[in-house]
């Protein structure tokens, strides 16, 4: 394989394509494809979790953008739902990368991770404003947001809900639906 010129990108890139391929990640196996020895992504990773954590920050950067495109325009529980239910369509399809990103524990030391957080958390929250008026109502919906669809995307990753006598992608709407409107009274 001809060496390529690295960068950080393409070591994420590269990353991203193991982590989703099924592989653990590794320095040795990313410089295997990359047609580099491993000690060459010490120069731009000092270690393996600051790069598990810049993959993270990659792959909520990319959730937020499709979901900016995705929603443009959406407000009010419609909205939200409708967030909810892309997001969750994002995550399953990129199950081991959401894998990873559930895994890591929040942490400051890495600023990309937290900027990418902070995007997404806006976003979320520039929509809940768009229902709820009271600050009180927006925390506890973004809780209910966050709990239903991470608790969804876990139990459907991993085969939890198997009964199809109600598919989990017409139960989680409903589900969600009418925790936003208890949200309101």
């Amino acid at each position: 394989m001809p060496r390529q010129i690295l960068s950080k990108q393409k070591i994420i890139e590269t990353s991203v394509s193991l982590i989703e391929s099924g592989s653990e990640l590794s320095f040795s196996l990313i410089a295997q494809q990359l047609g580099t020895r491993s000690q060459a992504l010490y120069s731009y990773f000092s270690n393996q979790q600051e790069l598990s954590y810049c993959v993270v920050a990659w792959a909520i950067n990319q959730v937020s953008q499709q979901l900016q495109q995705k929603i443009f325009g959406q407000t009010g529980i419609k909205g939200i739902i409708a967030l909810a239910t892309e997001f969750r369509s994002l995550a399953l399809k990129h199950f081991k990368l959401t894998q990873l990103a559930l895994k890591m524990p929040r942490s400051n030391a890495y600023p990309e991770v937290t900027a990418a957080f902070e995007q997404l958390r806006s976003l979320i929250n520039q929509l809940l404003a768009t229902e709820y008026s009271e600050p009180k109502q927006q925390l506890l919906a973004s809780r209910y947001l966050r709990d239903l669809t991470i608790g969804d995307i876990v139990n459907v990753g991993t085969g939890w809900f198997a009964d199809k006598s109600l598919p989990a992608d017409k139960s989680f709407p409903k589900m969600l639906e009418q925790v936003l409107k208890n949200i309101a009274n």
